[in-house]
């Protein structure tokens, strides 16, 4: 399998994630490439649609600049590589300086991107969208995020998985829906015709593009979770 872009993953999300059309649901995407796949499904579900903001952390130092540490996300998000953690030059407070810095630089980019108050998820049903997962860090901090911040359910919708991340995810989501489990995926470029780059900009024009034409909330019971692909 493999998607023409990003909407054509959103859509073929959309017809998996149908059994959750109700009033509770708020869809997520999360930033850089998720919010062009979830505007697929808020309208499909005709829910309601925002941004969640994720950023990988690097490792400092000049020679380990490549080496992910983990990943934060606004709303207090943080998840560390058990792995990659060790090979940073930092620990104990000189780290929790580094990501407090980290998490305040997201804090400000969502306040930039959004121009409103975070989303608010408490005792929703929050479906958080991705075009994909590779090693499910900035997914993990996202979940972490939500959890905090009340959501009752949190659902992961991505179109690509490798068995890494979804290891790592499905342990912290209610449940995790993946179009595709790819093993050996680097980037979640490889399964796209197309896969442009979003800037900041581009992010804050797709919201308000997203706004302008939001669907009208939709009503109903709660959702069955019977159907669908669950891992």
């Amino acid at each position: 399998m493999r998607f023409k872009d990003r909407s054509d993953a959103g859509q073929k999300l959309a017809g998996v994630l149908a059994p959750y059309r109700s009033a509770d649901v708020r869809v997520l995407g999360l930033t850089r490439g998720g919010p062009s796949v979830a505007l697929e499904v808020a309208r499909a579900l005709e829910a309601p649609l925002d941004l969640w903001v994720a950023r990988k952390v690097r490792v400092p130092g000049r020679n380990t600049h490549k080496l992910t540490l983990g990943a934060v996300t606004e709303g207090g998000g943080v998840f560390l590589d058990a792995q990659a953690a060790p090979q940073s030059p930092l620990s104990g407070a000189p780290l929790q300086d580094f990501l407090r810095g980290e998490l305040e630089d997201v804090e400000k980019q969502a306040r930039q991107l959004r121009g409103g108050p975070t989303p608010d998820v408490r005792g929703r049903v929050v479906l958080l969208v991705d075009d994909g997962m590779v090693t499910g860090a900035t997914m993990a901090a996202a979940l972490l995020a939500l959890q905090q911040r009340g959501a009752r359910q949190r659902i992961v919708a991505v179109g690509v998985a490798t068995p890494v991340a979804l290891e790592l995810i499905r342990g912290r989501a209610d449940a995790v829906h993946a179009l595709m489990l790819k093993v050996g995926l680097r980037e979640v470029a490889e399964v796209y015709d197309s896969f442009p780059s979003l800037s900041g900009d581009e992010l804050r024009r797709w919201l308000t593009r997203a706004r302008d034409s939001s669907p009208a909330r939709a009503s109903g019971v709660a959702p069955d979770v019977g159907g669908g692909w669950w891992f």
